[in-house]
């Protein structure tokens, strides 16, 4: 006969199942950091701390907006990002589609480490002078991305900026307004297909027009001294993943004080860090840029 097992106390049966409820438990997780995008290699800015802010970086197989006024700093971290690209774990070539001319060619080769001249054989460039021209060229790069021949692969695709490609063609009309969603929309739908398809990084910047009082709905901040909202309305803002603005003020002291916020985004939560334009690039202040 098999002995009877001891008696256990009362109080140490109830410890016991609770300590093993408590390693059973699944631990809560953020959704979104299981899909495959959020697992793949983010695409660093070249600074920990806006790295640190962004959680690692962009991520790929989404559409990142960097929104800001006129010298914020927009095109110089696109510029910054294409030079990154071919360093970053997705050992990537860049497809930069610019609507303001001229491309920032010498700005370009000011960035590009002495050392590294070839980094700026893997930038390759576009101009877009329209949106139809923009969704030709995204129509060509699906093939460039399928088939990317003696470079690295591309998955980086930095358009500069959209906003620019609809100043003109267009007015207040609904007919005009209903034409420039739907191209808002085609525009969309042809970049969020090749980052899923592809596992590339979009990042798309936009500019900011001033506030009219009695607006809502779209995002909303103080920069220069002035209320201004990226450009394009909530049509365009339903477009995109992520949205980063960038702020600028000045201090007491008459030095321009900027600011990386994240607007939106699936994955992070709305804060901000300072960051200075230098002549190697831009990085984020350690002191007074600690995400808030």
């Amino acid at each position: 006969m098999r002995p009877a097992a001891p008696a256990r106390h009362p109080s140490a049966a109830a410890s016991s199942s609770s300590s093993t409820n408590s390693q059973q438990e699944p631990r809560p997780e953020n959704p979104l950091l299981l899909l495959p995008s959020s697992r793949a290699g983010k695409l660093s800015l070249g600074c920990p701390v806006l790295d640190r802010l962004l959680s690692g970086g962009l991520p790929p197989a989404s559409v990142t907006e960097i929104a800001g006024e006129s010298a914020s700093g927009k095109t110089q971290l696109c510029l910054q990002l294409a030079l990154l690209a071919p360093l970053s774990p997705l050992s990537a070539s860049c497809l930069f589609l610019h609507s303001d001319l001229p491309f920032p060619l010498r700005r370009l080769r000011g960035l590009a480490p002495k050392s590294r001249p070839d980094l700026l054989d893997h930038v390759l460039v576009a101009a877009a002078h329209s949106p139809s021209d923009l969704i030709s060229l995204l129509s060509r790069a699906q093939r460039l991305l399928a088939h990317p021949g003696r470079l690295p692969p591309v998955r980086l695709i930095l358009v500069d900026s959209i906003a620019s490609l609809f100043r003109a063609d267009f007015d207040a009309s609904p007919a005009d307004l209903k034409r420039r969603s739907a191209l808002f929309f085609r525009i969309s739908a042809k970049l969020k297909e090749l980052a899923h398809r592809h596992r590339c990084v979009v990042v798309v910047t936009n500019q900011v027009v001033d506030v009219v009082e009695g607006e809502a709905g779209n995002t909303v901040a103080w920069s220069s001294g002035r209320r201004v909202s990226p450009a394009l309305g909530i049509a365009w803002a339903n477009c995109v993943n992520t949205r980063l603005f960038l702020t600028r003020d000045a201090d007491g002291r008459g030095c321009a004080r900027r600011r990386m916020n994240v607007a939106f985004a699936p994955h992070l939560p709305e804060r901000a860090c300072e960051f200075v334009i230098r002549r190697d690039g831009v990085f984020g202040v350690e002191p007074s840029g600690r995400c808030t």
